[in-house]
């Protein structure tokens, strides 16, 4: 199901609630074992699809880290890997996970979407892995074994089955919303279906 969200228009949002807890599209969409940021117990769960080199991610990332900090307490907000922009988008997917291995992957996560040097180089990539905080030696190892390769894959399969076209994609208790979101768009969301 896609949502389309106007705030301009009396959007019903009963719909996100709808859903059985364990739906199959939410229970696709929602995986615990993947980088995370919020409360747990959140009645009100967004997973993001993304690809670090997707231009249109990299516009919303501002957004989407601005609104998932101040609502940190009542939302629980899912990173998921898409990378198909091209092959530096699975090296950097790749990359990111590595960090999420030493508990470092939103500091990774913002550095990457934040680069204004776009060669990613493993000389670049280890200095921003340098600049997050992480052991240089591990992150070596964990990137030059691919040990992340089958949950990129899983990312991508289960992508592809909840029937995203485009990055970034999210998904709000298992109901898709595609594209650029807009600030104003997010907080008129956010504030209808907290008061649920």
């Amino acid at each position: 199901m896609i949502l389309s969200f106007n705030p301009k228009e009396d959007t019903s949002t009963q719909a996100f609630f709808d859903l059985e807890e364990q739906s199959p599209q939410r229970q696709l969409a929602e995986k615990l074992d993947r980088p995370s940021f919020g409360n747990p117990d959140a009645k009100l769960v967004i997973v993001e699809f993304s690809d670090f080199q997707c231009p249109v991610c990299q516009a919303e990332f501002p957004i989407i880290r601005e609104i998932t900090n101040r609502y940190k307490d009542e939302i629980l907000y899912i990173y998921r890997q898409y990378p198909v922009i091209n092959e530096d988008s699975i090296t950097l997917s790749h990359a990111s996970l590595c960090a999420y291995e030493q508990n470092k992957f939103w500091q990774m996560h913002d550095k990457l979407f934040l680069s204004v040097n776009k060669d990613f180089s493993s000389d670049n990539l280890k200095n921003i892995a340098r600049q997050s905080g992480l052991n240089i030696e591990q992150f070596d190892n964990c990137t030059q074994s691919e040990k992340y390769k089958n949950m990129l894959i899983e990312d991508f399969q289960d992508g592809s089955m909840l029937g995203i076209s485009g990055t970034p994609t999210f998904f709000i208790n298992g109901h898709k919303l595609a594209g650029n979101v807009s600030r104003e768009a997010w907080e008129e969301l956010l504030a209808k279906l907290l008061k649920q």
